[in-house]
């Protein structure tokens, strides 16, 4: 997967951004709130972010309206909403420090990985704050989907039944979700690309697959079911 941008510190204590190419595409400056001014390539200011009741940001436009927010969850990351409250997404830390970043369906759409330089974990309307930010098609955000080559297959609507109907009934299998969901997107990021990588996963997740399929796990189409990839 392409990277297609990232942030690192500048002079003032808030991060430039940059394309895929290193081209400055905006910065971000602290203001008296809090928060960020935010600036476009050209230095013209874009926009504003403030602190909000929740211990998270405000976001509004050079007309002090509104344009969304971005609000603490339970996993340490951020829900993302927009102007009306509607929920837009979230970022959820992973497992080697950034971020897994979801649309508001609850499907990948990128991860976040720090960079070399310190970061802050500030979610905002640009990427994450001294990350990269790798394309995020939801096909190779997580190893299932990655191996099978699509998020509407048999075999991933077995794992998904699986998972919603089985795993998330226990704390264990809660846990080991959350795991997954942490380190699955760093390994296909990886080494999602590889022979080797597909091979190892088909082999496992098809005797997986086999193996429920057998105890009554229906491989049809998941209509209902939590939209979450895998």
């Amino acid at each position: 997967m392409a990277n297609k941008g990232y942030s690192l510190p500048n002079w003032s204590g808030g991060y430039n951004h940059y394309d895929e190419n290193g081209k400055k595409i905006g910065e971000s400056i602290p203001n008296w709130s809090g928060g960020f001014d935010e600036y476009d390539e050209k230095g013209a200011k874009v926009g504003t972010s403030m602190p909000n009741w929740s211990g998270g940001y405000n976001h509004y436009d050079n007309n002090w309206k509104k344009t969304g927010s971005d609000n603490p969850n339970w996993s340490g990351g951020f829900d993302h909403f927009d102007e009306k409250g509607k929920k837009t997404g979230g970022s959820d830390p992973s497992f080697f420090g950034g971020y897994n970043n979801a649309g508001g369906n609850n499907r990948c759409i990128g991860t976040s990985d720090p960079v070399t330089f310190p970061y802050q974990a500030q979610a905002g309307q640009h990427p994450q704050h001294g990350t990269i930010e790798p394309d995020g098609a939801s096909e190779g955000c997580y190893i299932a989907t990655c191996v099978y080559g699509s998020y509407d297959c048999p075999q991933v609507w077995t794992l998904r039944r699986f998972r919603d109907d089985t795993l998330k009934r226990t704390a264990p299998g809660r846990a080991f979700v959350r795991g997954y969901y942490a380190i699955s997107p760093t390994l296909v990021r990886k080494f999602g690309e590889t022979t080797a990588f597909r091979s190892f996963w088909r082999k496992v997740l098809d005797r997986m697959v086999g193996r429920l399929n057998e105890n009554g796990v229906a491989d049809t189409r998941c209509e209902n079911a939590n939209q979450e990839t895998l």
